[in-house]
């Protein structure tokens, strides 16, 4: 039986983990990212009700939860499944943004990390979904995807991800000096280049850091015709160098 071990810092403390489910580990990484967030306090620890004199809280909130709670949990084994931690999550959010109004600082901080959340966890579905054959040829929309989510993570994982592509295979890239962008040609990628890349990408999304930056987006003009036309090449501009 494979277990799957996780270090994840809590504090000044270094604790291994050990899942056995598949992708515990990984959402486990997920709640620890949202709970180290300073902004993050509010949902920590059960809502003190009582000192905070919120006397109505239990009427409204029936189901009361908390991220330290779900991550104890995990931690437990408590858990069958990662659409139970899921639901759990998803009601920290919805719990806060019934108690409290819209246009609230809290009801948009609920809002703001249950979108953060929902794309961390589709980003892990499909974290599952590739563990397969490296040399598994892509499809045009798993190509598209990946020229999307690039521009998703931070400027210092971009650079990662060009590095990872200038080794495996420079051919894909080309550079703009002018401009200072680097052109990827997604057709160019091996197979195995492309599904590193991928997973390196999808766990990017794993860390709820809230450091993410948009950057300049330029696809080539055929690239959604690509989509229906396999042997249209997708290619995708990002500003910087992998220096």
């Amino acid at each position: 039986r494979l277990l799957t071990l996780l270090f994840a810092p809590i504090g000044s403390i270094t604790a291994v983990k050990m899942f056995e489910k598949e992708g515990f580990a990984e959402m486990y990484k997920i709640v620890c990212s949202m709970i180290s967030r300073p902004e993050s306090s509010a949902f920590r620890e059960p809502v003190d009700w009582k000192a905070m004199g919120l006397l109505d809280y239990l009427n409204i909130v029936k189901n009361p939860m908390d991220l330290g709670t779900i991550k104890t949990k995990i931690e437990a084994s408590k858990y069958n499944s990662l659409d139970e931690i899921a639901s759990d999550v998803r009601l920290v959010w919805r719990n806060c943004m019934l108690y409290n109004r819209d246009g609230s600082e809290y009801y948009h901080l609920a809002d703001k990390f249950g979108r953060g959340f929902e794309e961390a966890f589709a980003a892990l579905r499909r974290l599952e979904d590739s563990k397969s054959d490296l040399e598994r040829i892509p499809p045009v929309d798993e190509k598209l995807q990946l020229s999307y989510d690039i521009f998703k993570i931070t400027n210092t994982d971009t650079a990662r991800v060009l590095t990872m592509i200038e080794t495996a295979c420079p051919n894909a890239l080309s550079r703009k000096v002018s401009t200072d962008e680097v052109l990827i040609n997604f057709d160019a990628l091996t197979p195995r280049c492309f599904h590193e890349v991928n997973t390196f990408v999808l766990n990017c999304f794993l860390n709820i850091s809230g450091s993410k930056k948009n950057k300049k987006r330029k696809l080539a003009d055929n690239a959604t015709e690509g989509a229906s036309n396999e042997s249209n090449d997708v290619e995708n501009g990002v500003s910087g160098s992998s220096k």
